[in-house]
């Protein structure tokens, strides 16, 4: 099984860091513009911090960070922000646009950023759903949330579960079948004969809860 090297990994980390850096200067400049023209709290700003862990099953996200990190712990903790506009429908239900950072892996000593964009819709019970794409360390994925958010006067408390399921991969690696003397000792490898192997690999499933708290402002 192909195993990320630590440089390919770290390739990983940096970009998503990029990533994280660039979307959150996006949403922080449409978190601060100006809906006055909008009747009423047509759009409302619901985002804040986000705290929470990560159950990871078996598959090839667990061994790549066994192998690079030493990370033998299926369990890993987040810590991050979540974007969110609510979009008003009416009083039963209402849209929503999130994005969402996190940090995961600090107790290990470990920066592990994943980046979510989710759409779904909120219910006037308080229950909600949301699905979107996901980026990590794993590659990209698709994310499935539900979470239900309890009011306490003007504070929102969010508590969100999200299950990012374990996709299949198939990758191509090449050898070359190995030359030995009558003795049996190795002499060289064979480079007109090509071998290709094909191997397929599941990613391994990802169930995070997390609990916030934002404030219900436009």
């Amino acid at each position: 099984m192909h195993l990320l090297t630590k440089n390919e990994m770290m390739k990983k980390i940096i970009l998503l860091t990029l990533c994280l850096t660039l979307v959150g200067q996006g949403f922080s400049q449409i978190q601060y513009s100006n809906s006055n023209s909008l009747p009423g709290n047509f759009i409302q700003n619901l985002s804040g911090p986000r705290i929470g862990f990560t159950i990871l099953t078996d598959g090839q996200l667990t061994e790549n960070l066994d192998d690079e990190f030493g990370l033998k712990s299926n369990f890993i903790t987040q810590f991050g922000y979540q974007f969110e506009k609510q979009i008003m429908g009416d009083d039963k239900i209402a849209g929503l646009v999130e994005g969402l950072l996190f940090i995961g892996g600090l107790e290990h000593g470990l920066f592990l950023p994943s980046l979510s964009g989710m759409f779904g819709a909120r219910f006037q019970s308080g229950y909600e759903f949301a699905i979107g794409p996901n980026i990590s360390l794993s590659g990209a994925a698709l994310v499935l949330g539900v979470g239900k958010t309890i009011k306490a006067g003007n504070l929102n408390i969010p508590i969100n579960f999200a299950w990012v399921p374990s996709t299949t991969r198939q990758e191509t690696s090449y050898d070359y079948p190995a030359l030995y003397d009558d003795e049996g000792n190795f002499i060289e490898y064979d480079y007109s004969k090509e071998i290709e192997t094909v191997e397929t690999n599941q990613t391994g499933h990802r169930f995070t809860i997390t609990v916030g708290f934002n404030f219900r402002s436009r």
